[in-house]
């Protein structure tokens, strides 16, 4: 594992494998696989980054769209999401965190199935060429946190 310590390591091209749980919180255990790009800029003198994900798995091109932002005095980081599914959401705070240890933990909410549910994200660095993400929901009933969808990133730079 790459100690990383904000999300210099995500900027340029990707492949992207896409692993999601079948059924969210319902003890489910099959997983859908699908494939994606998506390339990632700087911006702001590097207190921000913006990247466009692409994927035909749903049919029509869907494309998802973030913006992360740092504070400085914080030295945190606030990830926004929009996406061509959900268009009329517009763009959302999703959450907020920063990295300890090389590894990136964001926390904040989100709504599923017309609930709040606590939600998390986690980013790694595997190795020089890959990159790794962790969405998981907080299950009140099992009071665990449960990983429902995950993106393996490989880098597509020379």
């Amino acid at each position: 594992m790459i100690a990383i310590q904000n999300f210099s390591f995500l900027i340029g091209k990707w492949s992207v494998l896409n692993r999601r749980l079948k059924e969210r919180l319902r003890n489910c255990d099959e997983w859908i696989e699908f494939q994606a790009e998506m390339e990632t800029k700087s911006i702001l003198n590097g207190l921000g980054l913006i990247d466009e994900m692409k994927s035909s798995y749903f049919g029509e091109e869907f494309i998802g769209f973030s913006i992360r932002m740092l504070n400085p005095e914080s030295n945190t980081w606030t990830i926004y999401w929009a996406d061509t599914a959900n268009a009329a959401n517009g763009l959302k705070e999703q959450v907020v965190g920063e990295f300890k240890n090389g590894i990136g933990e964001f926390f904040g909410t989100e709504i599923f199935e017309d609930s709040v549910v606590k939600l998390r994200f986690i980013w790694s660095k595997p190795s020089v060429d890959t990159a790794k993400w962790e969405q998981a929901y907080y299950d009140e009933i099992n009071n665990e946190w449960e990983t429902n969808w995950t993106m393996l990133f490989t880098s597509l730079e020379d």
